[in-house]
């Protein structure tokens, strides 16, 4: 079967790519498991209206017409330096290492990058990844990699294992041929991790009972709680903890104020006051960084189902009444999504992320959530995963990149 891939080009193509994914969730069953991309993110790649600086949609069609896979193709320069400062061997076949890591000393990695991957059938998959080697030679790439959406430290990954736990928020889903179809188009797994599920039942007392100020006073720091209205301000210190503290991650690429505005956009609909924590050093001045967070929201996985990735008017008021209900629409109890933590390097050492996490189990035993989900914590960061594991939690998902050389 012939499947032809083209560029996205008009507002009729661009709702087919975006209605795909919960169409072909739906015809493998996986309606209640898929974890839907914002629509509003999807529109601003297409219009040029995101942050970031290039993004081509691909759509992949049978002889019908029909829609049978999508991606993007799109490249970032700083993630290349990443890559080729500390990845080279990592990023070649281990069976083919030892007769190319002479030639990798010199060697810049370029990669192609692809992401919001979804494909129906290996051919229409193989149809995608043809077009993107054919777009890697033409720009002098040296690898695909994804999928990214659109970076490795936003959304992205692939479930290779724990594909009967649900997604959510935040995270990707697919199901269990995927990462096969991947590797035998001549793939090979990068980097990875984990994400993580507490049962927040089952987490010891001290771990959910709030730090005192004594406690604090010791630490050196207050611990705050955002309000929508005061979200402005913490998120303002929040960003440079973040990009101090993740510096030394071999994936990621320094987060500018136009991109974390972007990322966060939305955030005042679906965060919870409460569950945004904050320490900061009690001598801090008002520009300072945050000593630690810990940025914690609702699952609105749901929500965005039922909206098929829409953060409307709809969205809101179907979030708000389970706000009101500490229920979801089916009747269970809610569950809680932690996004991302970290103390400031020169922070680092003093527990702040244990006191925060230790605020925010008590504000989900208060409010009566169900379970906390920690999205992606790769398997080098140990220190993320400490909030998770000493509360009692376990891995959920375990989730890979996938590289592969391009063809000279």
């Amino acid at each position: 079967m012939l499947i032809t891939v083209s560029e996205v080009s008009t507002r009729a193509e661009l709702r087919e790519f975006l209605d795909f994914s919960a169409t072909l969730a739906a015809s493998r069953g996986g309606a209640d498991h898929w974890v839907p991309l914002l629509r509003s993110d999807i529109t601003a790649w297409w219009t040029g209206r995101s942050w970031f600086p290039d993004v081509t949609l691909l759509i992949a069609k049978d002889p019908g017409g029909r829609v049978v896979g999508r991606t993007t193709a799109h490249r970032y320069p700083a993630l290349d330096e990443r890559l080729s400062g500390r990845l080279r061997r990592r990023l070649t076949p281990p069976e083919v290492q030892a007769d190319v890591v002479d030639d990798w000393q010199h060697r810049q990695v370029r990669a192609q990058l692809f992401g919001a991957t979804e494909f129906e059938t290996p051919e229409a998959a193989e149809a995608l990844f043809a077009e993107l080697e054919a777009r890697a030679q033409a720009a002098g790439c040296t690898h695909l990699f994804g999928p990214v959406s659109l970076l490795p430290n936003e959304t992205g990954g692939v479930v290779v294992s724990g594909h009967e736990h649900p997604g959510f928020f935040d995270t990707a889903w697919n199901t269990a041929a995927t990462a096969h179809i991947y590797e035998a188009a001549g793939f090979h797994r990068w980097g990875g991790g984990h994400t993580w599920e507490v049962e927040l039942a089952d987490v010891p007392a001290a771990r959910a009972t709030a730090p005192t100020e004594k406690e604090c006073a010791a630490a050196g720091v207050r611990i705050s709680a955002p309000s929508r209205l005061g979200l402005s301000r913490a998120l303002n210190r929040i960003q440079p903890t973040m990009n101090a503290a993740f510096d030394g991650l071999a994936y990621y690429t320094q987060i500018s104020n136009t991109q974390f505005a972007s990322q966060t956009q939305g955030l005042a609909m679906l965060m919870d006051p409460g569950l945004i924590v904050t320490a900061e050093d009690v001598d801090a001045g008002p520009g300072d960084p945050a000593a630690a967070f810990i940025l914690t929201v609702p699952d609105p996985v749901n929500v965005l189902r039922a909206t098929g990735g829409r953060l409307n008017a709809r969205a809101a008021g179907l979030l708000a009444r389970e706000q009101l209900t500490g229920r979801t629409a089916s009747g269970t109890g809610r569950d809680a999504v932690l996004i991302i933590q970290a103390a400031h390097p020169d922070a680092q050492g003093r527990g702040l992320v244990s006191l925060l996490a230790r605020k925010m189990y008590s504000e989900l035993v208060r409010k009566g959530y169900r379970r906390l989900r920690v999205t992606y914590v790769g398997d080098d960061n140990l220190g993320s995963s400490a909030v998770p594991g000493k509360a009692g939690g376990h891995w959920l998902h375990e989730l890979r990149f996938f590289f592969r050389e391009v063809q000279a």
